[in-house]
């Protein structure tokens, strides 16, 4: 692709936060890279019909998958910000992400139904930067950044989750060792390891958009 095309990744990231602590995650890409960084919980949004990013030049990056992940020409861009910020013909809510990372991923809970949960639209953080995603490694990326407020209802949920099994991979990090993107120490693949922590979206960001319609 010339410099005349961009990537674009929209996520939804879960903001879980207990007594001034956030849950976060080691990145499951990164990790298989040899590279380890905790990162909110969350994942690429889904798309439900392409047919309108299809007619702004939009190729998807995996198109079996229906990520929100895909090259466009760069005179795109801000037809596309305007379709995401409609929030049409796309996922809206961070639940299905949620439920695979915490159940079928890394099984830190045993089951997560929709009444275990509240999702609460935040905000969404747009940004621009080089990827270290597999695969698509040192491409020029532009990032939609849904953020979510997450509030387990259920002490089936919330207590498996205050008491983290070693090597889980999961820690939950203060919110000043978030802002000052520092790192912690963790045991995780038969090591100790010093861990980068990046999740500084999820604290209130100046470039924050707020005008975005809250989700279904």
């Amino acid at each position: 692709m010339s410099n005349n095309w961009i990537r674009v990744s929209c996520a939804t990231l879960c903001r879980i936060e207990h007594q001034g602590r956030f849950l976060l995650l080691l990145n499951a890409n990164r990790r298989g890279k040899g590279l380890y960084v905790l990162a909110p919980i969350g994942g690429a949004i889904t798309v439900y019909d392409w047919s309108a990013l299809a007619l702004m030049g939009a190729l998807p990056e995996e198109p079996l998958t229906h990520d929100l992940r895909f090259q466009m020409p760069l005179d795109h861009l801000q037809d596309f910000r305007a379709w995401f910020y409609r929030g049409d013909e796309r996922e809206r809510s961070p639940y299905r992400e949620l439920r695979e990372e915490l159940v079928q991923e890394t099984d830190l809970l045993p089951v997560l139904s929709p009444d275990d949960v509240t999702c609460r639209y935040l905000w969404t953080v747009e940004e621009e930067q080089f990827t270290a995603r597999q695969g698509q490694t040192g491409l020029l990326t532009h990032y939609f950044l849904e953020i979510f407020d997450i509030k387990f209802t259920t002490a089936r949920t919330l207590g498996p989750l205050l008491a983290l099994p070693p090597g889980s991979g999961a820690a939950w990090v203060p919110q000043d060792v978030i802002a000052d993107c520092s790192t912690v120490t963790l045991s995780v693949d038969g090591e100790t390891r010093t861990v980068q922590v990046h999740a500084t979206v999820l604290l209130r960001s100046p470039t924050a958009r707020t005008d975005a319609p809250a989700p279904d």
